[in-house]
């Protein structure tokens, strides 16, 4: 049985979107109507919902990234086609919304259903590197454009919690600042102690945006959600700087075992990171 289906988006559906009529219209659009037709026939290509796979991928115009992004929807096997709580995922560094599938992600969440957790989706969304520029704001790709393309697929358009690893745990930790998450999860998230710290990568363009999106600046709109921290022994370079963070915002729940900072260790904590958020549903 074929578990996935690519979406892909048309190139009338692009410039409809740019005439205004939102990003979250062209979710999921495989071809165009004819030029005469009204807008609405735009939205006619979407599957029924009854046809829905656990695994939808497909690309997205984002007016927050000023470009495509790759976006991945995950539901859970056996669960009726309606619209279900969202739990963001955030990748780390310059990889891509995909990367959720390389690690298991479907097969993890299944399980964790199964297990007796009620059912919720995962989106994950292409974001860079999470800080991006003045052209590049993937913070408002995730709070203007996602909503729109979660209703357009039947989901609930307000996430109920986010994770995140590397680049993309800061991230998780940055929308977590925002009102309405119930509980946000960080895998060894990309953390500065100072500017100079954070200038030597050049990933900041000025100490401003730096400042806008490091965590450990914001630790007391962050003690307002449910944290949890996970972080591997080997990763000398984010694990003391996790603990202060875990310590300032009293994180509910901190995991800081044998790993470093690459895939096997990612993988083998997010199934608890998703575990950890689906106690707040």
């Amino acid at each position: 049985m074929n578990t996935a289906r690519t979406v892909r988006l048309s190139r009338r559906s692009v410039l409809l979107a740019g005439a205004g009529l939102g990003a979250g219209l062209v979710a999921g659009c495989q071809q165009a109507g004819p030029t005469a037709s009204p807008p609405e026939n735009v939205l006619q290509t979407k599957a029924p919902t009854s046809e829905v796979a656990p695994v939808v991928t497909g690309r997205n115009l984002s007016a927050g990234r000023y470009r495509e992004v790759d976006i991945v929807i995950i539901r859970p096997e056996g669960v009726p086609p309606e619209p279900i709580p969202v739990c963001i995922a955030l990748h780390g560094g310059l990889g891509g919304a995909k990367v959720f599938l390389d690690y298991g992600v479907p097969q993890v969440l299944t399980q964790i259903v199964k297990d007796g957790a009620q059912p919720f989706a995962i989106v994950a969304v292409e974001g860079g590197n999470w800080i991006g520029n003045k052209d590049d704001d993937p913070h408002r790709m995730l709070n203007e454009d996602l909503p729109g393309w979660l209703t357009y697929h039947d989901l609930a358009s307000t996430p109920f919690s986010v994770v995140g690893f590397g680049e993309g745990g800061a991230a998780a930790l940055n929308q977590g600042r925002s009102p309405g998450f119930q509980a946000v999860a960080a895998i060894s998230p990309m953390l500065f102690a100072s500017w100079d710290a954070a200038q030597r990568t050049n990933m900041f363009d000025n100490q401003a945006r730096w400042e806008r999106l490091e965590p450990l600046r914001h630790t007391m709109e962050l003690g307002k959600t449910p944290i949890g921290l996970w972080c591997g022994t080997e990763d000398a370079a984010r694990l003391d700087l996790t603990k202060q963070l875990a310590q300032k915002v009293k994180a509910v729940k901190t995991s800081f075992g044998p790993g470093g900072s690459d895939d096997a260790y990612f993988r083998a904590a997010i199934p608890d990171a998703l575990k950890f958020v689906a106690g707040y549903l």
